[in-house]
């Protein structure tokens, strides 16, 4: 019997009947595909046997009549756009949450080889700029993190096990804030910001400065950087910039806050301080101490005069609203940890039975900036020591101290450090020698051996000192650390490398040695290991790979049109085998 349909009528006044056994399925596609009944007779239901496997789903059809499941399973274009529209605003609630998460469990991800990095973009080619942080949109910022490698398009360095990407197409994860996008050892152990965090940051346009605001954009961070713009030009649009501003000049740093509503918006709070700021090139401290003194010596003690002044009046803003019971729209913030930048030069040349170097090794500075880098030193265990002193006199209240850990770098190397730049490192002076296939000039045998750490890692150590904090009860400590890879090599290994990786016919030439050069330089980095837990994510051989892929994609251009680079001076060759800080 033929499959039989309720007209409205029927189905009005009359219960459904039962439909007979015998309807087949080839009956009920051939009404499937037949024309629509159209006019007011047209069925509302079908009704088919028990024993058509398509039962369940005309069941359900039958049941969709029901007010509630016509709202959930649209029938019409309108009920499917009204659906559409309600599961795309719930994506983009959704996305930030799953994004956040996404990238806080990426950072526990122990092997970079998991995901693509990217070449650095190097310096920002950015004029001076003045912008509150939050107001400017990253248009990255959405771009879903490449966590499926064999789906992305770049290309690999033979051998290395990095695979590249480039500007127009970054790979890696996404920021929270800016435009690097980093793979997860550059961002391990380093925890994403908490609400109303801020970092004060001077000496942040130069080399190593620029990578430490990458990083803190990148978990969240706001930054503000002050520097006077006299070793690096690395401006970033997501930061706040105080340029030029001299850290000897006490009006050039940042204005203390009044807690008023509508408060100046060039008043900021802090709740961390990075100081890099300083005077950086061993050779012109011979010639020009007074300079390092100013600056390095007594610009640091300016800063951690400010942090001082800071907090004091902060923590008096705090206890005054508190006292009124006031509330602001962004609540004070005392800085909690201040980190700052010394140098592996403070061991001058040491006797041989004491390498590898320890933290505890005899000061044997051999020049004006390291003994300014020593005494800086000096001056921050004498800042955490007054304010303990201060708080066991106050009977008062207890005012939060700050702590504050020094960082001896070794030899820092990798993208953004400038090669026409007089101070630069040996490694960026190689490679322009190899691009060019010039002669690689060595000082002496090149037996001597140095410790090279690549940038991206005192990036991380520099963030996660500063993220090293106590309770807010406890007295300040003071720490130091050496920065470094615990492996060094020598001249000669690092100038064959450099040629290899550029691919050059240069030849290596030994000059005269320099008269007091240092022999051996090796690091033992056990003390940031227990310390801090820090622990250098990138091989010497990884790094130098990656620097020179970055070299050949900014500075070859800029190269050949300078007419094949110049010669490059016995003084700065000299100057490069010293401990960087640019």
């Amino acid at each position: 019997m033929p499959t039989k349909f309720n007209d409205e009528e029927n189905s009005a006044n009359k219960p459904r009947r039962r439909p007979s056994p015998s309807t087949s399925m080839d009956s009920f596609q051939k009404l499937r595909t037949s024309d629509p009944v159209e006019g007011p007779s047209a069925p509302s239901h079908l009704e088919i046997s028990d024993q058509d496997p398509s039962r369940n789903y005309h069941s359900a059809s039958r049941s969709a009549s029901s007010p509630l499941l016509r709202v959930l399973i649209p029938t019409t274009p309108r009920g499917f756009l009204l659906l559409f529209l309600t599961l795309l605003l719930f994506l983009v609630t959704l996305f930030p949450y799953a994004k956040n998460r996404y990238i806080d469990e990426a950072a526990h991800r122990d092997s970079p080889s998991d995901f693509h990095t990217k070449h650095d973009l190097g310096p920002h080619k950015k004029a001076h700029v003045f912008v509150k942080p939050g107001n400017v949109k990253n248009k990255h910022k959405d771009v879903a993190a490449a966590d499926a490698p064999d789906e992305v398009v770049s290309d690999e360095i033979e051998g290395s096990g990095i695979a590249t990407g480039s500007e127009s197409h970054p790979v890696g994860v996404p920021p929270m804030n800016g435009l690097a996008y980093l793979a997860p050892a550059e961002f391990r152990d380093v925890r994403l910001a908490r609400p109303n965090e801020s970092v004060l940051l001077t000496g942040g346009l130069g080399f190593i400065g620029s990578h430490v605001v990458d990083l803190l954009l990148h978990r969240g961070f706001k930054v503000t950087i002050l520097d006077d713009e006299s070793n690096g030009h690395n401006h970033n649009k997501f930061c706040r910039e105080m340029v030029p501003n001299d850290i000897t000049v006490v009006g050039d740093l940042p204005k203390f806050p009044t807690g008023e509503e509508g408060e100046d918006e060039e008043v900021m709070y802090f709740t961390h301080v990075i100081h890099l700021a300083a005077a950086i090139s061993v050779a012109e401290s011979m010639n020009d101490p007074d300079k390092y003194e100013r600056i390095n010596y007594g610009g640091s003690q300016k800063v951690l005069d400010w942090v001082r002044g800071y907090n004091s009046h902060v923590y008096s803003l705090l206890q005054s609203k508190k006292k009124k019971q006031q509330k602001s729209r962004q609540p004070p913030t005392l800085v909690r940890k201040i980190v700052a930048a010394s140098s592996a030069a403070i061991y001058g040349d040491p006797d041989p039975a004491l390498l590898p170097l320890r933290e505890p090794t005899p000061y044997g500075g051999l020049s004006p900036y390291a003994d300014t880098k020593y005494r800086m030193e000096g001056l921050m265990r004498g800042f955490v020591d007054s304010q303990n002193a201060d708080n066991k006199k106050q009977d008062d209240g207890f005012v939060p101290a700050a702590s504050a850990t020094a960082l001896r770098f070794f030899n820092v190397y990798g993208p953004r450090q400038d090669p026409k730049n007089p101070y630069s490192g040996v490694i960026s002076l190689f490679l322009e020698m190899a691009s060019n296939n010039k002669n690689i000039t060595i000082l002496g045998d090149g037996l001597m051996t140095r410790d090279f750490v690549y940038v991206k890692d005192v990036a991380r150590a520099v963030t996660m000192a500063l993220l090293q904090e106590k309770d807010e009860k406890e007295p300040a400590s003071f720490s130091v650390y050496n920065v470094c890879t615990g492996t060094s090599i020598t001249i000669n290994t690092l100038a064959e490398q450099v040629k290899q990786s550029m691919g050059s016919s240069s030849e290596i030439v030994h000059l005269d040695p320099r008269e007091g050069d240092i022999r051996d330089s090796r690091c033992n980095p056990g003390g940031a290991v227990k310390g801090m837990g820090f622990v250098a994510a990138v091989s010497q051989e990884e790094g130098l790979e990656k620097t020179a892929g970055w070299f050949r994609e900014v500075n070859g251009s800029r190269l050949l049109m300078e007419g094949r680079g110049d010669r490059i001076s016995r003084r700065r060759l000299e100057e490069s085998f010293y401990p960087e800080l640019i």
